[in-house]
Parts: structure tokens; sequence; C-alpha cells
């Protein structure tokens, strides 16, 4: 039988070369990312958005309108080379958590491959919270009103100038949350639905390319549902300063996870409010996290 669960080549006669997991994670993230990128745009800025309500495509129209083309992929270098870092760390993370437990757990349960993800989102985040602060302020800069023209060098320049080293980590509380318990999700639907199809008697799907395509789909919409309010508070955290017009100045007003959680519920729409772009967000995830799994387990097979 083929093998394509992840932990399967880790523990084969010939195991993977932990320099080929870092690489193939590295390509599967960038390929995810680029496919995604767009749709994440949008989506931060419907996350971040404090005037009127705006609808997804009103958003979409507006940005063109305003950027062109360009505009959705505002951005796009630092979540490029973060993806890479990212899905780099996060499947190498996760071959060493699942072949680390298997001494504990040789069939590695569903519970095992859970607790793997975890671990493995715990140690993404470090590397990822400043890449997601960079990136969504450069994706909300001309939401600002009086916002001036804004570069990565700019906006990590002002982060430092007004909060130091430890700025570039704001908003890592929230990430890690989302990371941590998300990618606990992401890897163990991955692995259940990959379960299902090898041992199912009747799987609705029997192409294998297929199979794996719909488990990372299933991975990625699971993850983004059941994290986006997190997502939404972490989005909001990360553009504050950029949005409130204290950016470039030393004083700012100083927010955390329970005031952005606060604030945005008393809003006009309450609660629903954490939900704003989540439906753009299921539409970008279902190709890109298919598309991540699928390109990581095609690179294993004929590398």
């Amino acid at each position: 039988m083929e093998q394509t669960e992840i932990r399967h080549d880790k523990h084969a006669d010939t195991p993977i070369h932990p320099l080929n997991e870092i690489t193939f994670g590295a390509v599967s993230g960038m390929v995810g990312k680029l496919v995604e990128f767009p749709f994440d745009t949008i989506k931060v800025r419907l996350q971040s958005n404090n005037s009127h309500p705006t609808s997804t495509m009103m958003m979409i129209s507006r940005t063109f309108h305003n950027e062109g083309v360009l505009g959705f992929y505002k951005g796009l270098k630092a979540p490029l080379l973060g993806a890479c870092l990212e899905n780099a760390v996060l499947f190498s993370s996760y071959n060493f958590a699942t072949s680390t437990l298997q001494h504990y757990d040789p069939g590695l349960s569903m519970w095992s491959k859970c607790v793997s993800g975890g671990f493995a989102g715990f140690m993404a985040r470090f590397f990822l919270t400043p890449v997601e602060l960079v990136k969504c302020q450069l994706q909300v800069a001309n939401m600002a009103t009086k916002s001036a023209f804004h570069t990565y060098s700019s906006v990590i320049r002002d982060t430092l100038k007004r909060k130091g080293v430890a700025g570039l980590w704001n908003g890592l509380g929230s990430t890690m949350v989302r990371e941590v318990v998300g990618t606990s999700i992401w890897f163990g639907t991955y692995e259940y639905t990959n379960e299902y199809f090898e041992t199912a008697k009747y799987p609705f799907i029997k192409n294998k390319d297929l199979q794996l395509l719909f488990s990372g789909a299933m991975a990625g919409a699971l993850f983004n549902f059941s994290m986006f309010p997190v997502d939404t508070i972490k989005s909001n955290i990360q553009t504050h300063d950029i949005l409130s017009g204290t950016s470039g100045k030393h004083h700012h007003i100083a927010t955390d996870f329970w005031k952005e959680m606060r604030k945005l519920c008393s809003r006009r729409g309450g609660v629903m409010n954490l939900y704003n772009g989540l439906g753009i967000t299921m539409i970008r995830c279902i190709p890109a996290n298919a598309l991540i799994f699928y390109t990581y387990e095609l690179l294993k097979r004929n590398f």
C-alpha cells in the first residue's frame, strides 16, 4: 500500500532526511501562500475594518479601484518567507513529535497526533508572529485615512522605535493560541481523513491524489473555521497602531486580547464581528491547504 500519512516516511526503513523535511515543508508552504494571499489581504482588511460594515465584494472592489491588482499582494514578501519557515518548522516538528511519542504510544493514536500538531504549532508561533505583524500592517495601510506611505522597513523601524524588539512579537499570545490549538486540529483532521480513506471499505474518493487533496482541504477548513475569532482578534491587535493613527509616534494606545474582543463585540453586529471575512477565508483555505499537503506528499514521493 502506498505510504501517504506524514508519519509513515519518518518511521519507514528509509526515513526521510531532516533537510528534505525542511525543504519539502518550505516549498509546500510557499505554494499555499501564493494561492491564498490575495484572499488573505481581503480577509485582514475585513477583520480590521473599523468604519461602516463592508461586504467582501465591496472590499474587493475598493481594493482593486484604489490599488489595482498589486493591492491584493500588498506585503507578500514577508509572509512568503514566513510561509517557508512556518511550514518547514511545522512539518519537521510534527514528525519529530510523532517519532518521540511513538515510543510511548506505538500505534500513534489520534490523541498523540493531535498533541504532536499542537507541539508543531507551538514551535512555529515564534517565527510566525513578526511576519504576520508586518504583513497585516502593510495589508491595511491604505485603509488608514491619514496613513503615510508604508514599507517593510518603515513598519519594522516604527515598531522598534515605539516598542523595542519585543514589539515585533505583538500579538504573540493570540498567535500562540491560534497555532497550538489550530495546528492540533489541522494535523489531526488530515491524519483522520487519510485513515478513513485507508480503512473504509467503500471510500467515496478512490484516487490517491484526490484523497490527499481532499484531506488537506478538510484540514484547512476546520482549522480556519474553529480558530477564526482568535485570528480576528490577533489581526486587530497587530493593526491597532497603524489604524488608530499612532504608527510612527512615540505614544500609542495600549491594547490586548480582551480589549480588542470587547471592542469588536460592542460594535454594531456584536459577536458576529469576530467572523468578519470568514466567507473569503473559507474560500481561500480550501485550495491553499489542499496544495500544501499535496505538494509535501508529492515531494516525499518523488525525491
